[in-house]
């Protein structure tokens, strides 16, 4: 009879790994996938918003306007002492910024975190983010354009719903306040008054805004995930990438070039970020026609060349980021586009309602 001879301790310890990860169902979806997004709590009047500054300078006139019709509304609002130091582009170091970003997820009184403009720096924090402190403190954070670091790495550390949305100090701290339709759609997400009955809603674009322009067919459903181009192209290959498979992606960007636009989407291809999408939704990409004579590619052809005939549906021209209709769309949540009708819709409440 044959009698094997033992194993040494190392081998032995190889061995017995080797059989622990056969035992696992090499299907078995990451930790991170495998639950729904966490929704924060709806905002009511008396809730406390905190102003932050985790990326570029704030104005401090714009600003103070924001605080003042947020108080108006029936907010308390903190304004922290230091919002308004300077650090070269950035509003401070990243040590300083991230402190902030920290005190107000740990801060039991604090409702909702509103970072008062994009700009650059929030890459450079995030390192230095307590993720276990954010998971345990579920906060509404809203904005857009640098912001988009910070929704990607909140949805990948996190799993928490965040709104891609106007800010402080470019709506809510402008002359004219939020568009009608900006305002709308903000406060439709973010309210416990406009979340109470209704769930989901679509989103109607006003005239001016011009419809939605198909460049391939189909309905589409998954949770909506994006946000600027430039952001999710320099997130690759960091712990804090776009997640894409299976989802609604959006993706809207300023003052790009189409050969820069054309760079950043064959990094997302290449990285498998548009193979298996439900659907793409992108928006007005404001001052990203090339006006030079050297012949190159026009955006709509950027745009044919990675979209057209997708095996998912795929629409230009919607009212969100770097333009004067600026819609909020809460990532994380399940939505439907139909590129066939035309419509976009969010087909849950984005908050809970306490």
């Amino acid at each position: 009879m044959y009698h094997p001879l033992p194993l040494r301790p190392a081998a032995a310890l190889r061995a017995a790994t080797l059989a622990l990860v056969l035992a696992v169902p090499l299907t078995a979806p990451p930790a991170a996938y495998a639950e729904a997004p966490i929704k924060p709590a709806a905002l009511r009047p008396g809730d406390t918003i905190m102003m932050i500054a985790p990326a570029g300078e704030l104005n401090e006139t714009r600003m103070t306007l924001a605080a003042k019709r947020l108080r108006e509304m029936g907010f308390e609002v903190i304004v922290p002492d230091d919002l308004f130091r300077r650090r070269g582009y950035n509003a401070g170091t990243d040590e300083q910024r991230a402190d902030e970003l920290m005190r107000a997820f740990r801060d039991p009184d604090v409702d909702a975190i509103f970072p008062g403009t994009g700009g650059f720096g929030v890459t450079r924090m995030l390192h230095l983010v307590d993720w276990d402190v954010v998971r345990a403190n579920p906060k509404i954070v809203i904005g857009f354009s640098d912001i988009t670091a910070l929704h990607l790495a909140l949805a990948a550390k996190a799993n928490l719903v965040t709104f891609h949305s106007p800010n402080p100090q470019w709506g809510l701290g402008s002359d004219s306040n939020l568009a009608d339709f900006s305002a709308k759609y903000f406060w439709r997400c973010l309210l416990a008054s406009e979340n109470e009955e209704e769930q989901g809603f679509t989103y109607k674009l006003p005239k001016k805004n011009g419809p939605l322009v198909p460049l391939a067919p189909g309905v589409g459903e998954g949770t909506v995930t994006g946000g600027n181009l430039t952001l999710v192209a320099a997130t690759l290959g960091t712990p804090y990438e776009i997640a894409a498979d299976g989802k609604i992606l959006f993706l809207e960007d300023v003052g790009e070039a189409p050969y820069r636009i054309d760079r950043m989407l064959s990094e997302l291809r290449l990285a498998g970020k548009l193979d298996k999408l439900s659907g793409v939704v992108l928006g007005q990409f404001r001052g990203c026609e090339d006006d030079d004579d050297r012949g190159g590619l026009s955006l709509q052809q950027v745009f044919d060349d990675y979209f057209r005939g997708a095996a998912y549906p795929v629409v230009r021209n919607f009212a969100a980021g770097h333009v004067p209709l600026n819609a909020t769309i809460p990532f994380g949540v399940p939505c439907r586009l139909d590129a066939d009708s035309l419509t976009f819709e969010v087909l849950e409440n984005p908050v809970s309602v306490r």
